[in-house]
């Protein structure tokens, strides 16, 4: 089995085990605590009003927004957000097409097929277009 081990500062592999102790040297975390939880659970809630704000909540809102010339964006939200809110639906996305996590496909992947000139969406590929384009016009302007 070959494990990674410190070597300066990147990780090589190596032909050899190593031990509990050194195998936590390397991991450099600290407890998760009330503090982490509370600075979480804000960055949700960002996530969470720019989609909504973004998306809306009906098809004809996606569908409005895949329209557009550039997706619009909401007032007082900086590009940061944007791609904090794309990592977020990148890692929901990665969740989606695991074949281990096959239940949670029912709930994003809903019905609603979104038609945006000769381009049609699921719900959830026309939320992940709409960021891709909002970004993609912000880095531009």
């Amino acid at each position: 089995m070959y494990i990674a081990r410190r070597a300066g500062t990147n990780l090589k592999l190596v032909g050899e085990l190593m031990d509990e102790a050194e195998f936590d040297s390397l991991m450099q975390s600290r407890p998760f605590g009330r503090e982490d939880a509370m600075r979480e659970d804000a960055a949700l809630r960002r996530r969470s009003t720019l989609g909504l704000a973004l998306w809306g909540r009906t098809s004809a809102d996606l569908q409005r927004q895949l329209l557009a010339a550039h997706p619009e964006i909401p007032a007082g939200l900086i590009l940061d957000d944007f791609r904090d809110l794309e990592r977020s639906i990148h890692l929901i996305s990665s969740f989606l097409s695991d074949p281990r996590f096959a239940w949670l496909s029912h709930l994003a992947l809903c019905s609603w097929v979104i038609s945006a000139g000769t381009q049609h969406f699921t719900a959830w590929e026309a939320r992940c277009e709409i960021v891709r384009r909002a970004i993609e016009y912000l880095e531009r302007h």
